[in-house]
C-alpha cells in the first residue's frame, strides 16, 4: 500500500509541473506568432507607394504625367501559350547588318567642317539607321536618318575638335521604317583623325 501512495503522489507532482510548463509554452507561442506577424508585416511593406507625393526639386517638365484616355477590362488577362510568346517574339526580332568604315577623319578640327566617314545600311535590314561619332562621352558629328539601301560617305563636326588621332565612339542608333520608333544601339570603337 505504500509503494502506491508513492506512486500515486509521484503521479500528482508529474501532473502539476505538467501543468504549470503549459501558460510558459502558450506564452512562447504567442511571442513567436507575434513576431513571426510583425516580420511578414515589415516585409509587405517594402513595395513603393502607389502614389508619392510630388517633389518639389524635380522639375515639373522632366516629371511624365497620367495620359487619362481610354479604359482598360476588368479582371486579369488570359495567359498566353508557350507558342504565341514564341511567335509573337519572333515577329519583334530585328536582325541588322552594319556596314561601318574603321576609319572617319577631318581636315580641320571646326565646327561645322565635314570628313569623311562611310557607313551603309543595307538593302536587307529593315530599320533607319542614325550615326553619331562620340569622343569622351559627347556627341561631335551625327549623321542624317540613313534608309535601308543609303549610306553616308561622311558628316559634319557639330562641335570644335583639337587636331589628333582619337579612339572614338561610333553609336549606331536602330528606329523602325514605318513608325521612328527606337528600336536599340550599337557601339563600335572606331579612329578618328583630325588634321
Amino acid at each position: 500500500m505504500t509503494i502506491e501512495k508513492i506512486n500515486e503522489s509521484k503521479g500528482k507532482k508529474e501532473d502539476k509541473k505538467r501543468k504549470r510548463k503549459w501558460p510558459y509554452i502558450l506564452a512562447i507561442l504567442l511571442l513567436l506568432l507575434l513576431l513571426l506577424l510583425l516580420l511578414l508585416r515589415s516585409c509587405g511593406n517594402q513595395h513603393p507607394c502607389p502614389n508619392p507625393p510630388p517633389s518639389s526639386s524635380v522639375p515639373s517638365s522632366s516629371v511624365p504625367s497620367l495620359d487619362d484616355i481610354g479604359s482598360a477590362e476588368p479582371g486579369s488577362g488570359s495567359s498566353p501559350s508557350r507558342q504565341e510568346i514564341l511567335s509573337r517574339l519572333q515577329k519583334q526580332e530585328v536582325t541588322v547588318t552594319d556596314k561601318v568604315s574603321a576609319q572617319a577623319s577631318f581636315s580641320n578640327g571646326a565646327k561645322g567642317s565635314t570628313g569623311t566617314w562611310e557607313v551603309e545600311n543595307p538593302s536587307s535590314n529593315t530599320v533607319v539607321m542614325q550615326c553619331e561619332i562620340v569622343l569622351n562621352g559627347k556627341t561631335i558629328a551625327k549623321s542624317a536618318p540613313i534608309y535601308p539601301g543609303q549610306h553616308i560617305d561622311g558628316l559634319s563636326l557639330s562641335k570644335q575638335v583639337s587636331s589628333g588621332n582619337y579612339s572614338v565612339t561610333a553609336a549606331i542608333k536602330y528606329y523602325n521604317k514605318t513608325t521612328k520608333a527606337y528600336l536599340g544601339m550599337a557601339d563600335y570603337k572606331i579612329h578618328l583623325s583630325v588634321s
